[in-house]
Formats: structure tokens, C-alpha cells, sequence
């Protein structure tokens, strides 16, 4: 009989395989996970995971795959951190309403394909709370009346999170956000993975970013999620090979193929030059930046091309180089944000992956086949599809 240990990561090895939830697969290598009788069913503390052997045994493949995904989402959006005084006042309302978030936005994203089955206990979705917070649930369910869960039940156990000398003290604030941090990269690395998985089927990337739509939009530090989304997407990205294995699974005694390869290829990268974008400090931080992200991946190519209604121009720099004094926008119309898509499938332009520069007013951001990114400058837009980073001067 298998062990509730491997079941758990030919869990992780069938959720890394799906198209539609490969992007956890980065997360599932975080933190430990444990089999133990210490917890009842299964349990989180925003990095490690506890499961019950016998628990285990009462869930089929779909159920087990299931509460696997639900223990990642409470990690990725760092419930156990983020809502740390909510769960100081009331635990089980906290708990509840936590699940309440993560059930439905699981059963939403598997949308009927029945790769994932709710378990016969724990919190039911509830369409009402979706796209609610877990703080705006929290309070409904406390205004309500509901104060001890409402009868409902979670199938898990929220942890106290990870400290270090103790709540609030300059040790713990360290942690904290070390660990976002990490997972804030690996959630992000993880759409790049399903980005490339849906490249390779043929499918283009995704209109929207599965359960991980709200929290792949980063305001903060655009610079170092720019560096992070070509340093991911563009090295080491070009055959698979079993004779190199990939270390990062390999702890949990899951072997994967690595990606052979050094050198990135091609990258494009487009200039919205309307006329509300067209000579601002915007885009000159922008190309400031690329210039340096470019001399550390050294793509063997690159298209620079100048669009508004239409690309209007564009450049070619070759073996790595991308000389700012050498980059000659040319526009100052209107802004159409599909024309560069269209032009590249035109050209037969294949790039590895694509870097859009852009202030994001217009309707039309038409479809990416390629990991693409968005550098906004418009704070209150994001794209429905790919990346996007808030560029502030």
C-alpha cells in the first residue's frame, strides 16, 4: 500500500504535470512537509505542511489534490501572516473565512474539469464571497452573527506563523518579510512556468492568472520584478534533459527533467510611443533598467519596436547589447495595445519573451503567444494577461 508520504508527492507530481496548475509547482517545493498525528486532518503555518496519515487515507487522488492546493493558496496569499490579528481575535472565525476565500476560488479556477474535488468536510465555496476579502468575509460573518464559524467546519489547522524572537519584535518584522519575499518570487516564477507550459501546448498564455490573479500585479519594487520575470523566463530555458536532473524537487525524492541551455534567445521589446507616452522620464527609467537586466541574461537578440496605432519602427541589436544612446523611439499618435502582437505574428517574429512599455489607456490589449510582462505607468491599470509592474519615476 502506498505510503500517505507518496501519495502526497504523486500529488505534487500530478499538479506540477496539469497545464492548469502547474503554476503551484514552485510553491510545492517550499517549506517541509510532514506527515504526522500531531494535527487531525492537515495544517499550514504560511510555510510548512502537516497532513494526517489516516486523513490522507480517507481522501481519494482529486480530494487529496485538492486540500494539497488549498494548503499552497493560504501560503501563497500569507494568510497566516497577513491576517495574524484577525486570527488573535477570533481563531475559528478567522479560519473560517480564510477558507471560505481559498474553497471558492479553488472550485472556481478547476471550473468543472474535476481535477480537484472538494472533500466531503471543510468550508463549502460560497459564491457570494467571491472576490471578497478575507478580512471583508471575516466581518460579514461576524456581523452576522456567525461568530463561532457559523456551524461550518474547516477541514485544517491554522498555524501560528513562523517568528523570531516574537511578534512585533525587529527579529520577527526580518522574517516576515523574508518569507514574503520568497514567496512572492515563487509565485511569480510559477506563471512563468504555466506562461511556457501553455507556449509549448500551443495555447498562448493566459487571459487571466488562475487563483493567482490578485497577487501577481506588484506595485513595489518594479525593477526587481522586471530583473526577476527575464532572469526566469530567459535563461537556461531551452531543452529538457533527464540526464541533469532538477535539484529543486528533488528533496521530496521527485525526479524532473532540468532545462539545458545557456543563452537566451531572442527578446523583444515594445515602446508604447502615443503621445502620452512618447519622451517621458517613464521610459527613460525604463530603458535604463533594461539596459542593465540585458547585459546580465544576454539574449542573442533583440527587437526594439515603436507603436501606437501601428509599430512604426523599429531596431534590431545583436549579441547581447542594448545601447540606450542607440534607441530611436519614433511616434506620438494614437495607442492601439494589440499592433505589436499582430505585428510580430505578421513577421513571424518568435521572441522568447516580451517586454511591453505602456500607460495602459487603451481597450484593446490584444493576445500574447509569449511570456509577456507589462511596465505600466498608469498606477491604476493592469493588463488581463501576463505580468504587469507599476513603473514610478
Amino acid at each position: 500500500m502506498i505510503s500517505a508520504l507518496d501519495r502526497v508527492r504523486r500529488a505534487h507530481v500530478a499538479i506540477m504535470g496539469n497545464i492548469e496548475w502547474c503554476e503551484y509547482g514552485p510553491l510545492l517545493a517550499f517549506g517541509k512537509t510532514t506527515i504526522t498525528d500531531d494535527i487531525p486532518t492537515a495544517a499550514t503555518d504560511g510555510v510548512d505542511k502537516l497532513y494526517n496519515p489516516e486523513f490522507i487515507d480517507t481522501l481519494s487522488d482529486a480530494e487529496l489534490r485538492f486540500v494539497v492546493l488549498h494548503e499552497a493558496t493560504h501560503i501563497a496569499y500569507q494568510h497566516m501572516y497577513t491576517w495574524r490579528a484577525l486570527s488573535e481575535e477570533n481563531a475559528m472565525l478567522a479560519n473560517v473565512a480564510m477558507d471560505y476565500f481559498v474553497n471558492t476560488a479553488l472550485v472556481d479556477t478547476d471550473n468543472g474539469r474535476n481535477f480537484i474535488t472538494m472533500p466531503k468536510i471543510g468550508i463549502p465555496p460560497e459564491p457570494k464571497y467571491r472576490g471578497w476579502t478575507v478580512k471583508r468575509i471575516y466581518e460579514d460573518l461576524k456581523q452576522n452573527g456567525k461568530g463561532g464559524g457559523g456551524g461550518v467546519k474547516s477541514f485544517d489547522v491554522h498555524l501560528q506563523p513562523q517568528q523570531g524572537s516574537g511578534a512585533g519584535s525587529a527579529e520577527d518584522a526580518a522574517k516576515v518579510a523574508e518569507v514574503a519575499n520568497e514567496i512572492e518570487r515563487l509565485v511569480r516564477q510559477g506563471q512563468i512556468v504555466k506562461d511556457q507550459r501553455q507556449r509549448m501546448a500551443g495555447t498562448g498564455s493566459s487571459n487571466s492568472a488562475g487563483v493567482f490573479g490578485d497577487i501577481l500585479n506588484p506595485r513595489a519594487d518594479w525593477r526587481k520584478v522586471l530583473r526577476e520575470f527575464m532572469t526566469e523566463t530567459c535563461t537556461a530555458r531551452d531543452e529538457p534533459s533527464w540526464r541533469r536532473p532538477n535539484r529543486r524537487y528533488m528533496h521530496e525524492d521527485v525526479y524532473l527533467p532540468s532545462l539545458d541551455g545557456e543563452a537566451m534567445g531572442e527578446l523583444v521589446i515594445g515602446f508604447d510611443t502615443s503621445g502620452s507616452c512618447f519622451g517621458t522620464d517613464h521610459m527613460s527609467r525604463v530603458v535604463s533598467e533594461l539596459q542593465s537586466i540585458v547585459a546580465e541574461v544576454k539574449p542573442t537578440r533583440i527587437v526594439v519596436a515603436y507603436w501606437d496605432t501601428k509599430v512604426v519602427a523599429s531596431q534590431v541589436f545583436e549579441s547581447g547589447t542594448f545601447d540606450v544612446a542607440g534607441v530611436k523611439p519614433v511616434g506620438g499618435g494614437g495607442t492601439e495595445g494589440a499592433c505589436l502582437f499582430d505585428w510580430l505574428r505578421k513577421e513571424r517574429i518568435n521572441p522568447q519573451a516580451i517586454v511591453q512599455f505602456t500607460d495602459g489607456c487603451f481597450s484593446d490589449w490584444g493576445r500574447s503567444a509569449w511570456p509577456t510582462i507589462w511596465a505600466v505607468t498608469d498606477k491604476d491599470t493592469t493588463a488581463p494577461y501576463g505580468t504587469t509592474v507599476h513603473v514610478e519615476v
